[in-house]
């Protein structure tokens, strides 16, 4: 299936280009269906909107570029829940995979639904979620791709419509499992699988243990490894987010006491309110006895500067420090889920065991009521049809385990990068912060020498000599004159 159009689309999603040059599609397919270095690179764009009132929708463009190029040489358009049809694809398709994250940012009200600022905060997170995709090692080859980029606005509808992207409540775990079936023995069957595997939830729930892999005792650990990551991770974000946020309520603080300072500055001198002209060195030396000290209008300019460093500060730690404590935060979730889909496919593998299990009780019933019957022959039928029914599913269990053994594998790669990743993003954070920290502490303590080097008193109010790091002798005594 070709992935692309080489026309750039108009929204809603267009057809396929009659004079799309198809030389070099499936090696475009299999570059971007994810795995490595790719030589393409993908950008979302140009959020359209189509429709009126509550039936309005977001469309994004999807270019796709060569390397080095600026020119797309294919593109498509898709709503924000077309990513997240793809996202839940994804996890169906390769179960402990560690899918990026696509964050959740429903707006409830049709204003904000409709903000520039909401589609831009999804247009980036979604451009971030199909570049990791398409670089992830475990997601190579996925058949829901080809489906996405698919120029063919009808081949994309019928996928999202044999794979709703829906709870697992009864219908949608029958259309995931097998949506070519349709016979009323088949569904009956699913029904029951569903069922019992119910029971097998609440039993898992109530402290029942379930039947492992040779490989339960080192899943055991990444589960618990997982869960002490997760304490500390949360201890770290509050932490910094802590450090990051005193910016902010700096900033706040300073600009409202600069406002009140230069209230103060009014009320005391109400002519230089009425004359612009009156500058600091007038109404300084009208107070000689304070003409060592900075003007109140001057601190209360200062502490502007200072409020205006401290937000421009917390922008930029938002930008830089902020960014990746949410992805840390949306790798762990994404984990987490690998391991969820890992679970569900030893429930699945626990479900069929228990059927078996449900079956041969049965059989067994049937057998001993002929034996006691006068006529045993009657019950030969039931038997066949029972024992057939167990070998069916002592396959299916089979299969169930060389999936679960495969899921299992998939979760185990996927943790080694996992740590890797996590051992990385930290340092990266903490020398990002610091590199924020540097470049404004400079900023910051240059707005202070202002205070302590006023212009009218030629040098630092506090005189005298100085310590070994640059601090006054007389400091101690200046405090406790005061």
């Amino acid at each position: 299936m070709a992935l692309f159009s080489s026309a750039a689309p108009s929204a809603p999603p267009s057809g396929v280009d009659d004079a799309y040059d198809s030389n070099g599609q499936e090696a475009r397919e299999r570059e971007i269906e994810g795995g490595g270095a790719p030589s393409l690179r993908l950008s979302v764009t140009d959020p359209q909107q189509i429709g009126e009132g509550r039936n309005i929708h977001t469309y994004y463009r999807i270019d796709v570029y060569q390397t080095g190029s600026s020119t797309p040489i294919a593109s498509v358009r898709r709503r924000y829940s077309d990513f997240q049809w793809l996202f839940q694809r994804l996890h169906a398709e390769r179960p402990g995979a560690m899918v990026p994250i696509i964050p959740h940012t429903q707006a409830v009200q049709m204003s904000k639904r409709l903000s520039e600022e909401l589609i831009e905060e999804r247009r980036g997170h979604l451009a971030r979620f199909l570049r990791n995709v398409q670089i992830h090692p475990e997601l190579e080859g996925v058949p829901s791709l080809s489906a996405f980029f698919s120029p063919n606005a009808e081949a994309f509808e019928a996928a999202k419509k044999a794979y709703p992207a829906s709870g697992m409540d009864v219908a949608s775990l029958l259309a995931e499992e097998d949506t070519n079936t349709t016979t009323a023995a088949k569904v009956s069957e699913k029904l029951k699988h569903f069922f019992v595997k119910a029971t097998v939830k609440v039993k898992a729930a109530r402290g029942g243990e379930l039947e492992e892999t040779d490989d339960g005792a080192q899943m055991e650990a990444v589960a618990h490894y997982l869960n002490e990551l997760d304490v500390h991770i949360k201890t770290i974000v509050k932490a910094t987010l802590y450090l990051v946020n005193v910016s902010r309520e700096s900033s706040t603080n300073m600009h409202d006491l600069g406002q009140s300072l230069f209230g103060l500055h009014q009320l005391n001198h109400p002519e230089s309110a009425n004359n612009p002209y009156v500058v600091d060195s007038e109404l300084q030396s009208n107070n000689t006895s304070s003409s060592n000290y900075p003007s109140i209008k001057s601190i209360s300019n200062i502490f502007s500067s200072l409020s205006a460093v401290h937000k421009v500060k917390y922008d930029e730690h938002q930008l830089k420090v902020g960014s990746l404590i949410q992805e840390l935060e949306w790798s762990i979730k994404s984990a987490r889920l690998a391991l969820k889909r890992r679970k569900n496919a030893q429930l699945t593998y626990n479900t069929y065991l228990q059927q078996v299990k449900n079956r041969e009780q049965a059989l067994d019933k049937v057998v001993k009521a002929a034996d006691m019957s006068a006529q045993p022959a009657n019950s030969d039928g039931k038997v066949a049809e029972l024992q057939k029914s167990i070998d069916t599913t002592r396959e299916a269990a089979n299969n169930a385990r060389i999936e679960l053994d495969v899921v299992t594998q998939r979760v185990f790669r996927e943790m080694d990068r996992f740590k890797l990743g996590v051992d990385v993003e930290l340092r990266k954070l903490y020398v990002m912060h610091a590199r924020v920290e540097r470049d404004y502490s400079e900023q910051l303590d240059c707005e202070w020498r202002k205070m302590l080097n006023p212009p009218s008193s030629g040098g630092d109010i506090s005189g005298g000599a100085k310590d070994g790091v640059g601090n006054s002798v007389n400091d101690a005594e200046e405090m406790q004159m005061i």
